[in-house]
């Protein structure tokens, strides 16, 4: 084997299906087709001479060889990566970009911004906090740049990028280590997501876990305000996992669903004109990295 024989290309392939174990996610994430995700981690499994993935039905799992190779690739990429954003950055490049943000996720998205100001200091960013049906008009009508957060419906002419995916979790008052069953969790009370979101079709068809009855249904727009409310000993909560990872104050407890209520994508929207501009461009790299 010659390095002359390797690029990043395969290897960037390579590092993104190995994280999100699906080859239609890296095709997003890298705007190409699955077959040609499939062509490139083919052909790096022929120059290595050794198998990287377990091919499954539904998805493709590492094998020994394959966790050893992401190891030793992930900070070479990390410094390219940064070599390149070097390289190619505009100091004088002017203007600004708009966007609209989830009240819980801010904390989530912001933080990867942090490379952009010393790319671009002389750009504008503003980050507005939107309800989703007001971030998706907003988009539509040219007023922001970017929509990021949970999104159940792409208004026709968007892009869209997925930055990760999120299961649920109950959140409750309760000692810590016990393994309750939901129904333990659950009885009178549940704080969950307001009518018409996808967390409550989610719900309506997860009869096993949360059997109709007499159980009192909290609406509560956003998973912070759900953590408040349980903390408050307003009852247990349904939110996902990536809002509370971490973020539980002391006292509250976390039971994860995995993947009995689904999994919900945590994406990007944008317009695709905009993707003519080197900060939106970083900005994109940057959110689905």
């Amino acid at each position: 084997m010659r390095i002359e024989d390797l690029d990043f290309g395969k290897l960037r392939a390579f590092q993104i299906v190995a994280d999100e174990g699906s080859l239609r996610a890296a095709a997003s994430k890298l705007r190409l087709t699955a077959s040609a995700i499939s062509a490139k981690l083919n052909r790096l499994e022929e120059i290595l001479g050794v198998t990287l993935f377990e091919r499954r039905p539904k998805s493709l799992v590492l094998t020994a060889a394959g966790e050893r190779l992401r190891a030793e690739i992930a900070p070479l990429l990390s410094e390219a990566e940064r070599a390149l954003g070097r390289f190619s950055a505009n100091p004088d490049e002017q203007g600004s970009v708009s966007i609209a943000v989830g009240g819980d996720y801010v904390w989530y998205f912001v933080p990867r911004l942090n490379q952009f100001w010393t790319q671009f200091p002389n750009v504008e960013v503003n980050i507005r906090v939107y309800r989703s049906s007001q971030a998706l008009a907003a988009l539509q009508n040219n007023e922001i740049d970017f929509c990021m957060g949970f999104y159940s419906r792409i208004p026709p002419g968007i892009e869209v990028a997925t930055v990760t995916r999120s299961q649920f979790s109950l959140i409750y008052t309760g000692e810590p280590g016990a393994r309750p069953r939901v129904s333990d969790v659950v009885r009178d009370r549940l704080i969950v997501a307001p009518r018409g979101s996808a967390t409550r079709r989610l719900v309506r068809e997860a009869a096993d876990l949360f059997p109709e009855g007499k159980r009192t249904l909290l609406e509560c727009p956003t998973c912070q305000s759900a953590i408040d409310l349980v903390d408050r000993g307003a009852g247990p909560a349904l939110v996902h996992t990536v809002c509370v990872e971490g973020r539980l104050p002391p006292r509250l407890q976390r039971l994860d669903l995995g993947e009995d209520l689904g999994v919900t994508p945590f994406l990007v929207l944008y317009r695709p004109t905009i993707m003519s501009k080197a900060p939106t461009r970083f900005i994109l790299d940057a959110m689905t990295a």
